[in-house]
């Protein structure tokens, strides 16, 4: 199966899959932390997000956005930028791998390093030495894999909040 995923750069028309597998994939990676009303609420916004997702595909020199398909399906996706949407860091410089998300069915099949191996190409083509992962503190898969992936867990955290209730986000940094 793992020859037969191709990882391929964002299309308008993928939209609805991106933000559905998102949801998804949310789902499943945050049920032991987020109350229900977090998932409902995120998914209200699913016609709204791929109304807007054509300006969010793009990639160049500042973002890049990824998806992995297999069989004609999207199974995962990847989405960074050259400087960091978390202030503390894109002030020291650090480009940010900011969502990468596999379907569960694919997990474990070698698609998050192929993503980061792909972030990591471009983030040095244009100019990054570093970049960092933010994930929440009970996220132990996600934590799990940045962590295999050689992160070092930087000291830095900050609140992460969702309808009123505040959650601790932890970062991996890692060296281009």
């Amino acid at each position: 199966m793992k020859e037969n995923i191709i990882i391929r750069t964002a299309r308008p028309d993928d939209a609805r899959a991106y933000h559905t597998l998102g949801n998804l994939v949310w789902r499943d990676a945050y049920k032991h932390i987020f109350p229900e009303e977090v998932f409902v609420e995120k998914e209200s916004k699913l016609e709204k997000k791929i109304a807007t997702f054509a300006q969010d595909c793009v990639t160049n020199n500042q973002r890049i956005v990824l998806v992995a398909e297999y069989e004609g399906k999207i199974v995962g996706f990847m989405l960074g930028v050259i400087k960091s949407y978390y202030e503390y860091f894109g002030e020291r410089g650090y480009a940010d791998l900011v969502a990468l998300y596999i379907h569960p069915d694919f997990q474990h099949k070698g698609i998050g390093k192929k993503f980061k191996d792909r972030f990591v190409q471009w983030a040095k083509q244009n100019g990054a030495t570093k970049f960092v992962v933010g994930v929440l503190k009970d996220n132990k898969q996600g934590r799990s894999a940045y962590e295999k992936w050689g992160g070092k867990l930087d000291e830095h955290t900050q609140p992460f909040v969702k309808l009123g209730k505040e959650y601790t986000e932890v970062f991996y940094t890692f060296d281009i």
